[in-house]
């Protein structure tokens, strides 16, 4: 549905590399999970986007 309305989608929780490729398969391509990096601080996040 969100597709068809023109949002982004984003898929939370992606742990492993089945759920990645399910996800991809559906059409979405935004993700966040364990199987992309574990969850960081903003000092980290902040080093990370330097």
């Amino acid at each position: 549905m969100g597709q068809k309305l023109n949002f982004d989608l984003t898929a939370e929780g992606i742990e492993n590399e089945e759920q990645l490729q399910f996800v991809m398969e559906q059409g979405c391509h935004i993700g966040q999970g364990y199987i992309l990096d574990k969850p960081l601080s903003s000092e980290e996040m902040s080093r990370l986007l330097k």
